[in-house]
């Protein structure tokens, strides 16, 4: 699963921060500062008068946040986003004994089975959605041969075709869309040498 963008930036922002103590933490052990005065100002920070209350209050702050931030990445970027399974499916029956489902590729595959059989239609690609309410919608974008009568042969498509899926598929077709991209010319002419 792809990380949301705020995920992202706060992941981001917390390793910034891992960065910046770690390169403190190894300039403090090279010797660039004083293990004394780092000592003596967590000391008085910690356990100093009023003086450092305002830094206090902003270490106690800036640590919550940083703990809520990890606390929250840590529990949301790795779950999973549940998906339904029913989404790119139509359902076709539903009892006591369980259900059953037509997936919309199975459909798809189905449409491009009767399209084949067309031999006016020289490709076609085809989309299938499911509507929430089972129902299904089938696009269809074809090259036909030229000397095609195009209004006669989409309605034939689309009647046929709505039949053909409803009897053997079980599903409601609402709609059927048939578009004609292009005109195809098979190269019958004899070359001459």
């Amino acid at each position: 699963m792809k990380p949301r963008l705020i995920d992202r930036l706060l992941l981001g922002f917390l390793l910034l921060v891992f960065i910046a103590a770690m390169t403190f933490i190894i300039l403090c052990l090279v010797g660039v500062f004083p293990a004394d005065s780092i000592i003596y100002t967590i000391n008085e920070i910690i356990t100093g008068s009023g003086t450092f209350l305002y830094i206090r209050i902003g270490v106690i702050a800036v640590c919550a946040i940083l703990g809520i931030i990890a606390i929250k990445l840590l529990f949301t970027s790795g779950k999973p986003k549940v998906k339904e399974e029913t989404n790119n499916a139509s359902l076709l029956v539903s009892d006591e004994n369980g259900s059953v489902y037509i997936s919309a590729a199975c459909v798809d595959s189905m449409a491009q089975k009767y399209v084949k059989s067309q031999n006016r239609i020289r490709e076609c690609s085809s989309k299938v959605a499911i509507a929430p309410d089972s129902t299904v919608s089938i696009s269809l974008k074809a090259i036909v041969l030229a000397d095609t009568n195009i209004p006669e042969l989409s309605e034939k498509v689309r009647k046929e075709l709505k039949e053909y899926i409803e009897t053997y598929a079980g599903v409601t077709v609402t709609q059927i869309a048939f578009m004609v991209v292009n005109t195809y010319t098979p190269n019958t002419a004899a070359r001459i040498s």
